[in-house]
């Protein structure tokens, strides 16, 4: 009751040297007023404003996902491979939803370089923990999703009954709302698998390994109508071209002049805010991995061809955008130093004079620095160096059928052009 009079006189207190209070005011409205604003004082320095749920029909608060991941288990049985999921999101409410997924995958047990391939179901729980904290709202730009669950596995060598496993697993589902009805996931993902094959070898607690996915997709919502807005923003697109070469484990007896190949990329994007944007790039670019000289033969004594042999990407790149400048130089100005990150999909080949061509389909994580200076009327030139972390499994040495995990570290150095599309919109 004290802090109740106290804030009542100091409010009344505040209006009167405003000159807010007037003779012809009504008593009555002059007290509800200093009640409202007491109130306002009085309730909590922080609370999270909320949309309505949109409760609806069936398809209410329901997305399908697509993933596309990288799948590792932390052994050295097994190599690294891809791993494609589709699921069912659907929220109860603000914060709780479920997901209900299945999908597919392989990778390698080493030591017969055997390739299994791997069918799996999952349910997860997802908690909307951005929501919870700052309220909800489905028109967010990115949101945290938390998740958690169980699945069941089949595993399938060739030439082999299947066996089936149980797992677990941990995770955490980014979520960045980039056009109405769409959003890009990013979810990383920690996963305690069985091993159902039970092999000697495998020195681990009854059979159970840990395994990582790291994946990247889309999530579509299939009630479009009360479902995420359009951000807004400036749409670009970008053409760059540039030269690139590689640091390999599995090689590195070229010279460093005879390594460089060339890489062009080209690609669209948007930018929501003076800070943040996102693009999606296409690209080819190729190197030379490894020189033979004339007169070198393979472990039979059998001569090889002599020359540079390449290995080439094709890749699809979705990384985030943040301009740095506005927090160092105040002022506006022409120029924008960006950071950029985010997961790049391709498929690699490499040619091998020593035996078959390195193939492999891969989810790498790929990571730039951009210079960028508007040139004329939207018209933007910039200097791109980048490089690439390319996972993928391969034979261990030139006489081995062990197969072994690889990571091609991809350097480039682009330059380019980004034309920003709301000059031509606005015309």
């Amino acid at each position: 009751m004290r802090k109740t009079a106290a804030y009542l006189l100091l409010s009344s207190l505040l209006m009167l040297a405003g000159g807010r209070l007037h003779a012809q005011e009504d008593s009555t409205a002059t007290l509800q007023k200093q009640r409202n604003l007491a109130e306002f004082q009085m309730q909590q320095r922080y609370r999270p404003v909320n949309q309505p749920f949109h409760k609806g029909g069936l398809l209410a608060n329901t997305s399908l996902v697509f993933i596309n991941a990288y799948y590792r288990q932390f052994n050295q049985n097994y190599s690294n491979g891809p791993f494609l999921s589709l699921g069912l999101d659907k929220w109860l409410n603000q914060w709780h939803g479920v997901r209900i997924g299945a999908g597919y995958g392989w990778f390698y047990d080493n030591y017969p370089a055997q390739r299994l391939g791997m069918l799996g179901v999952r349910l997860s729980y997802l908690f909307n923990l951005t929501g919870y904290v700052d309220g909800y709202n489905p028109e967010r730009l990115v949101e945290f999703y938390p998740l958690a669950g169980v699945g069941f596995s089949l595993f399938r060598e060739p030439g082999e009954v299947a066996h089936s496993g149980f797992s677990a697993h941990l995770g955490l589902d980014l979520n960045m709302h980039i056009l109405p009805g769409l959003d890009l996931v990013v979810e990383p993902l920690l996963e305690v698998q069985k091993d159902p094959r039970a092999l000697d070898r495998m020195n681990v607690w009854r059979g159970y390994l840990l395994a990582f996915h790291g994946g990247v997709g889309v999530r579509l919502a299939l009630d479009k109508e009360h479902y995420g807005a359009d951000p807004g923003r400036d749409w670009f697109v970008t053409a760059a071209g540039g030269v690139q070469l590689q640091n390999s484990a599995l090689e590195r007896t070229i010279r460093l002049d005879k390594a460089i190949g060339v890489q062009a990329t080209v690609g669209a994007g948007r930018y929501y805010s003076r800070i943040f944007g996102l693009r999606a790039q296409a690209g080819y670019g190729f190197h030379f991995w490894k020189e033979v000289l004339d007169g070198e033969t393979d472990i039979l004594g059998n001569p090889l061809p002599s020359g540079r042999f390449r290995s080439s990407y094709i890749m699809l790149r979705l990384e985030g955008s943040m301009n740095v400048l506005p927090w160092i130089v105040r002022k506006d100005t022409p120029w924008t130093a960006a950071l950029l990150l985010g997961p790049e999909l391709g498929y690699m080949k490499k040619v091998d004079p020593y035996r078959e061509d390195i193939r492999y389909i891969y989810t790498g994580l790929t990571t730039a620095l951009q210079a960028k200076r508007e040139v004329w009327n939207g018209i933007s030139a910039y200097v791109e160096p980048r490089v690439s972390l390319v996972p993928y499994s391969a034979y261990a040495f030139r006489t081995s059928t062990v197969n072994r995990n690889y990571y091609d570290a991809v350097f480039s150095l682009s330059i380019g052009v980004e034309y920003n599309l709301s000059n031509l919109i606005k015309q």
